[in-house]
């Protein structure tokens, strides 16, 4: 048997290689396969993690969609693109300050406005545009005014600066009805280069604004009221010192009178002095009635003499080029009012005709006549028939025309310029009219002048309710009693103590309340009247009428005021004080009242 030979060397060689190359193969399938299967894997996990995504996407844009369309606040969705890309342009062109530029560009600002797109708008913002549907409102412009641009202008500076910006403007509804809105926009995230969505909400505060507007009127209103008060007291104080001056003017040229009877020089001079008192006198009754604030006081009063009373008043004030014309009866029936609301009434009107003829001067008309409304007769009046007062108050003024009148009752309605009107007098008017039984109406032309004519129902009174004038040349009535009479201001007491005694009474006087009390606790007993100034400092007329009642109830007590809100005639009598005058006091009317209270 031959010997074993072992394989050639280059023979094994080539099957080992053989072995690895297929070694290698089987591996590279084996890898490959899993990295097959895993790039499957990874695939089908990317598809589910987008499907994922994609489904959370759909949620939250129906979430999104669901929360746009039923969200009570106005919300639209705008696109700006058009107007950054232009802002970009600028900034490339070496445009630093734009809002500058649009300064001196105002028709690249309107540009911009016409480019702003509003892509949707939700529910709520189709209701308050007064739109249909999203598509009716594609242009900002819009529902932008052409005046608030300049508001757009700050939006756009605000975005370029912090992506955001909140502003109040004026926007108008498709109908054209204006709208005051709290506008607040936002960049959405990723659009922060583009502008090509903004988030906007549009806040309607138009009601908000105009109450504030009437709060500011009122708030105007009420310190104007004030103002009043402060000057009914004012008005008051002036008249009490105006009165203590009037005083011992008037009683000295009284006294001078009586005790010169034959001298018709001294008599004349007299004469005129105590005239000119009581004209003076009169001019501040007026203006306290006018000022003061005093309850409603509704009573038979004659129009004529309110009349005449706030002519007086108001011919001073009046300039040269406005003449007044003022034809009233001597005797008309009376009417039941307050004759400070008819003061005001008659103000009101005349001012407006003074307003009216400012500028050109003219002619104002005032006429007084008692007319008959017949059944019908004005039947656009809320007024019954019957007898009336027709006042005519008539001016020749620029005059309304038919728009203005339909308005001019209206609170807060004016024609005239800021600060010389409220827009309240007419209604007023119209107001206190009405709580009359009467009515006002008006006729007026542009150019023509305007008349109103004022209607106030005659109250048929059971007798003459003129109190008879007192005969001027009978003899005063005189006595001899005691009288103890108390003024802090000394000319008054020295003037009053001359009077009273010139009518034969022996009199006691102080200027002293305490004084006063004093004296009447010495002389109790002898003392028949008090005479007493209301307003004195320490110790006020009524606190020393009443310290008086306390030593001797039977006392007979007369009060003197100039003016008081506090005290009158009705009061006085309601408390227990027998007498009341009004300073400055008239020889004769103190000598009347004295000679009264002392014979009750």
């Amino acid at each position: 048997m031959p010997p074993a030979t072992s394989p050639a060397p280059n023979g094994m060689a080539s099957l080992l290689c053989a072995d690895f190359s297929r070694l290698l193969t089987v591996s590279g399938l084996i890898a490959a396969g899993l990295l097959l299967l895993v790039l499957i894997i990874l695939n089908q996990r990317k598809k589910t993690i987008i499907s994922n995504k994609s489904k959370a996407l759909a949620e939250t844009e129906a979430r999104y969609r669901l929360l746009f369309e039923h969200s009570p606040i106005p919300l639209l969705e705008e696109d700006l693109s058009a107007v950054k890309n232009l802002i970009d342009q600028l900034d490339q062109q070496g445009v630093t300050d734009v809002g500058a530029y649009f300064e001196q560009n105002p028709e690249s600002l309107d540009r911009c406005a016409a480019m702003a797109r509003v892509l949707d708008a939700n529910r709520a913002a189709l209701r308050l545009y007064g739109a249909t549907k999203p598509s009716d409102l594609t242009l900002l412009t819009m529902v932008w005014p052409e005046d608030q641009l300049g508001y757009f202008k700050t939006a756009l500076l605000d975005l370029l600066k912090g992506g955001c910006s909140q502003i109040i403007l004026e926007n108008k509804a498709l109908n054209g009805d204006l709208l005051t809105v709290e506008r607040r926009a936002v960049v959405a995230a990723g659009f922060e280069q583009t502008w090509r969505k903004i988030f906007v909400t549009v806040i309607d505060i138009t009601e908000q604004v105009k109450l504030k507007k009437e709060i500011k009127i009122f708030e105007k209103q009420l310190q104007q009221t004030q103002k009043l008060e402060a000057i009914g007291s004012l008005a008051g104080g002036i008249a009490h010192d105006f009165n203590n001056i009037l005083a011992p003017i008037m009683g000295r040229a009284e006294l001078m009178l009586v005790e010169n009877p034959g001298n018709s020089g001294v008599g004349e001079h007299c004469r005129g002095i105590i005239d000119a008192s009581r004209r003076a006198r009169d001019l501040v009754k007026q203006i306290l009635t006018f000022s003061r604030q005093v309850d409603q006081e509704i009573q038979p009063v004659s129009i004529a003499a309110v009349v005449r009373e706030v002519v007086q008043l108001v011919r001073p004030t009046l300039p040269a080029t406005i003449e007044i014309d003022c034809l009233l009866p001597d005797h008309c029936p009376r009417v039941m009012a307050d004759s400070t609301q008819l003061h005001q009434v008659l103000m009101n009107l005349i001012t407006n005709a003074f307003h009216a003829m400012e500028e050109k001067g003219g002619r104002l008309g005032i006429r007084l006549e008692t007319v008959t409304l017949g059944l019908g007769e004005f039947d656009h009046f809320s007024i019954s028939p019957g007898l009336y007062q027709q006042l005519t108050i008539e001016d020749s003024g620029h005059g309304m025309d038919q728009a203005t009148q339909a308005k001019i009752f209206d609170p807060y309605f004016t024609t005239k310029a800021r600060g010389k009107g409220t827009g309240l007098g007419l209604a007023v008017v119209l107001g206190i009219l009405r709580g009359y039984g009467g009515e006002i109406r008006v006729t007026s032309e542009p150019g023509q002048g305007t008349v109103f004519t004022l209607y106030f129902p005659v109250v048929e009174l059971a007798g003459d309710q003129t109190p008879s004038a007192v005969n001027s040349l009978e003899p005063l009535p005189r006595g001899t009693e005691h009288i103890l009479l108390v003024d802090d201001e000394k000319s008054i007491a020295d003037v009053t103590t001359s009077m009273l005694e010139r009518l034969g009474y022996k009199v006691t006087a102080r200027i002293s309340s305490y004084d006063a009390l004093e004296a009447f606790r010495n002389l109790a007993d002898r003392i028949d009247l008090l005479i007493a100034d209301l307003t004195m400092p320490q110790m006020t007329g009524l606190q020393l009428y009443r310290e008086i009642k306390k030593i001797r109830p039977d006392v007979k007590v007369i009060i003197c005021t100039g003016f008081s809100e506090q005290l009158d005639s009705g009061k006085s009598k309601a408390i227990g004080i027998e007498g009341f005058l009004h300073k400055p006091v008239v020889m004769a009317d103190l000598a009347r009242c004295v000679r009264s209270v002392l014979d009750d």
